[in-house]
């Protein structure tokens, strides 16, 4: 992640959220990194009404959803096909043992 790509990302949200805003302002958590502390970057989502709230440092894993509530059990399951992988002498995993491994987690 560069400056430039936090500045092309912040503008891809504004322009995929403005019309589905009730009110004027949107909130966009960030979770600190250095490319949402840029002048240009603040300067942004200031101009197009966006609040930001950081999440502090080292905790986005446990504050994001998603992660927790939806993909960690997926990644959990997912972890026990690759096992049963490992198991059967299969080190590498290619396209054709993670569809039926992914199909099996999910």
């Amino acid at each position: 992640m560069t400056n430039e790509l936090g500045i092309q990302w912040l503008r891809h949200f504004n322009k995929h959220t403005k019309h589905r805003t009730v009110g004027v302002h949107r909130l966009l958590i960030i979770n600190g990194h250095e490319s949402h502390d840029s002048l240009e970057f603040q300067q942004l989502y200031k101009e197009k009404q966006i609040i930001t709230i950081c999440m502090p440092s080292h905790s986005s894993h446990l504050l994001q959803p998603l992660d927790v509530g939806c993909f960690s059990p997926l990644k959990d399951a997912y972890g026990r096909q690759v096992e049963d992988l490992i198991r059967n002498h299969i080190y590498h995993v290619t396209k054709l043992e993670f569809l039926p491994a992914f199909k099996a987690a999910y």
